[in-house]
């Protein structure tokens, strides 16, 4: 009995020193403040270049069959081409994302197996959390058939995670950048 107390002794010790936080970015007063009024503008768009699935059953049958797309793990997913972004342009929000993962009920995919919606959202909310300077942006959508509760998580840097919970999807998570929308018109050009 003792053996077994010392061992989790042992253990519990050793998790919580390696479970140690993360030293916080400092950024400036200038670069918060400009990154304030970049989200402010609301003229930016969400450019996803790694998706992160839930992982359930049939998504591991997928992943284990060979039918995954090429890039990453069936838990990290390289994105590639054009239609992995997220436009928020003044109270307008537009989305075409890819979606892997696994229908919850209901429904049908129809013409559109992604993440696809555009309109002016509900219960939209800003916070700015200080101690991990980030700015949590969280709101509903719906198109269609599903409604979306969406969570982006802004940083200073400009890297950007945007969480999906849909009505009939198991959530994804996307991971990329922000940019805004004048400056990836003229680079376009």
């Amino acid at each position: 009995m003792r053996v077994y107390t010392y061992i989790l002794f042992l253990l519990g010790t050793f998790l919580l020193l390696s479970c140690g936080s993360a030293s916080k970015v400092s950024y400036t007063q200038e670069q918060l403040t400009s990154f304030s009024n970049f989200l402010d503008a609301k003229s930016y768009r969400f450019l996803a270049d790694t998706a992160n699935p839930t992982m359930t059953n049939g998504v591991s049958a997928v992943a284990n069959s060979g039918l995954w797309p090429p890039g990453g793990t069936f838990s990290n997913i390289l994105l590639q081409g054009s239609n992995n972004y997220m436009t928020v342009k003044g109270d307008s929000i537009m989305a075409d994302l890819p979606y892997f993962g696994e229908r919850q009920m209901g429904g049908g995919y129809g013409n559109n197996t992604g993440i696809t919606f555009k309109g002016i959202p509900s219960r939209y909310k800003e916070e700015f959390d200080a101690s991990k300077n980030e700015m949590r942006i969280v709101f509903t959508i719906s198109d269609k058939v599903e409604t979306y509760q969406v969570t982006l998580n802004a940083f200073p840097n400009k890297k950007a995670t945007l969480i999906i919970n849909s009505s009939q999807r198991f959530p994804i998570r996307y991971l990329g950048e922000l940019k805004e929308l004048e400056a990836e018109a003229s680079v376009s050009r």
